[in-house]
This record gives structure tokens, sequence and C-alpha cells, in this order.
């Protein structure tokens, strides 16, 4: 039997907050790393916001791969901050090409059709949204 993989969102939050080493933590461009709920405030350092926006559910024997299309609001305390986190979560995701890689409980075969950043303007806080398709393997 053949299932589908039911949380992308997670899986993608659980990958960006694993790379402590270049993205998330003290003095990263991602010091609040990402989450699935809005943060109260990005007053300090910057954040992800990680929503699925759109996928598949097609998972066959043939093509054993789920995509998902996620999109990444980078919140930060300034414009200019969000847009260093946004480049820099950019460039991990396109690290991603071709290169199987663990994120969560999931695998992560590669990611495609990177759009952004892209300045959204807000009234309360400064944000880039970073939309790109992730293809896992089922659970």
């Amino acid at each position: 039997m053949t299932t589908v993989f039911q949380d992308a969102e997670g899986a993608i939050a659980a990958w960006i907050n694993a790379q402590t080493g270049t993205l998330v933590g003290a003095g990263r461009p991602l010091a609040q790393g990402a989450h699935l709920t809005r943060r109260r405030s990005a007053a300090n350092t910057c954040y992800a916001l990680i929503t699925l926006i759109a996928g598949s559910a097609e998972v066959t024997p043939e093509v054993p791969h789920q995509r998902a299309r996620i999109s990444a609001q980078i919140y930060g305390p300034t414009k200019e901050a969000a847009a260093i986190a946004a480049h820099a979560y950019a460039n991990a995701v396109l690290a991603l090409r071709g290169v199987p890689t663990a994120a969560g409980p999931a695998m992560v075969l590669c990611s495609d059709n990177l759009t952004g950043p892209l300045y959204a303007i807000d009234v309360d806080e400064p944000r880039y949204l970073v939309d790109a398709d992730f293809y896992f393997l089922p659970a």
C-alpha cells in the first residue's frame, strides 16, 4: 500500500531548525528558526513561518514521491535583516537540488521551482516570501 506523507510543513521546519551551523541559532540569519504558527514578534531576530500552499497527493509505485509547495515567510526586525535571512534560506533550499536530505520524519529528495525572495509590505513587521517545491519520500 502506498501512503501520502502528511506533514510537509513540519518536515521543512525540522530541516530548517537542524541547520544550526549556517542558518539557525544565535548570530545566524534565522536566529529564531522555523515555526508553523506566527510568533508574537521578530523584534530582535528573524524567523520563518512555514506554510503549505500546494502539493500533490499522487503517490504511486511508479512515482514514489510527493510534491509540496512550501512558502517560507521570513520575518525580521528590519527590512535589511529579513532580506539577509531570506537570501540565506533561499540559498539553503537551492543546495537541496538533487541531494536527498533528512527532514524530520521524512526524506526530501530535492527542491525545485524556487521563487523569491520577494518583499511583502506589512504594516507590523518586514517580511520576505520564499516559495519552493519539495519532493518527499512517503512516510
